[in-house]
């Protein structure tokens, strides 16, 4: 009678051991997962700092102006400096030698 006893006991202790190993696990990975989601918030964060921040640094400044000013004046274009030099023909001429 006294090992039914002793042995019942036994077992719901370590049945009750076991459940709060099991519930200890449980709560580490809660806070692991709660944790990560924490870094992913921080991480798409910065992401979109970054990001806003390349576009502001990569956008020329000229047009980084002409946003910030409020009318935009439109003028003609500007003409390529003439040179005095004639433009280059992309035929060759036939050298005298071939000529027969």
């Amino acid at each position: 009678m006294f090992f039914r006893f002793g042995s019942a006991l036994v077992l719901i202790v370590l049945i009750a051991l076991a459940g709060t190993s099991l519930e200890k696990q449980s709560l580490e990975l809660r806070r692991a997962v709660s944790r990560q989601h924490y870094r992913l918030e921080a991480l798409l964060q910065r992401h979109a700092t970054l990001r806003m921040q390349a576009q502001h640094l990569g956008a020329p400044p000229r047009l980084v102006e002409t946003l910030n000013q409020p009318t935009v004046q439109l003028g003609k274009p500007a003409q390529p400096p003439k040179s005095g030099k004639p433009a280059r023909s992309r035929r060759r001429k036939s050298s005298p030698a071939r000529q027969k």
